[in-house]
């Protein structure tokens, strides 16, 4: 009985773990295919009258070619004074809906990270040695601190936002000592790839099972950093 419990209890955990995992990586395609159809379906609607009336403008492509040309416009909207003023109104009554604010929130930060060309919202990878000894998380460098301490001297730190996996839109931050943060040769997407899929897809050159990113196995029980 307190097998079959036990295995219960195994399963759930796997179930709970996969499917998060598969949600995580459909979501954000799904919510991109919806958001790309909605604006087919809309853009479709407004050239249909015009179609109606002028038959030979009823040309195979026009519809996505229409979508380009609205995501485009909001590129070039964007990017003005009059633009950023506009999304930055709507952003703030987004943020006043409960629901809405979390998952608008979420959604921002991972497109800032994978769609910025100047990916400034997250430096570099580093690792950490976090919750003790010889255990290492992945993190990404956030800022640069210098703060005063308790002695009255000024230390540097590093800000490292640390990502739970599979959902990396949640974690936690640290501030640690620049010499204690670890290089590593992965790019944000990367690490973000790495974290979603629990460390079953590892990009590139990372690929070899028991290699260390710099493609170097560490010794056993070894500090990544010697």
């Amino acid at each position: 009985m307190a097998e079959r419990s036990s295995a219960g209890r195994r399963f759930l955990k796997w179930f709970r773990r996969k499917f998060l995992t598969g949600l995580l990586v459909i979501l954000p395609v799904g919510l991109t295919a919806y958001v790309l159809y909605r604006i087919f379906v809309w853009v479709d609607g407004l050239l249909r009258p015009v179609i109606a009336r002028y038959p030979y403008l009823d040309i195979p492509g026009l519809g996505f070619l229409g979508v380009i040309v609205v995501i485009l416009a909001a590129g070039i909207l964007g990017g003005g004074i009059l633009g950023r003023t506009l999304f930055r109104w709507l952003e703030e009554k987004l943020e006043r809906i409960p629901m809405v604010r979390g998952i608008y929130s979420a959604l921002k930060q991972i497109s800032e990270v994978f769609l910025k060309e100047d990916r400034s919202v997250f430096e570099r990878v580093v690792l950490v040695e976090y919750p003790r000894a010889h255990v290492y998380m992945l993190g990404f460098v956030t800022a640069n601190w210098r703060m005063k301490t308790r002695a009255g001297t000024d230390e540097d730190f590093l800000a490292v936002f640390i990502p739970t996996s599979p959902n990396p839109t949640s974690g936690f931050l640290v501030a640690i000592p620049p010499q204690d943060a670890i290089p590593t040769d992965l790019s944000v997407p990367e690490a973000f790839k790495v974290i979603v899929s629990g460390g079953a897809v590892v990009p590139g050159a990372h690929r070899e099972a028991g290699a260390a990113p710099g493609g170097a196995a560490p010794p056993s029980g070894g500090d990544p950093r010697r």
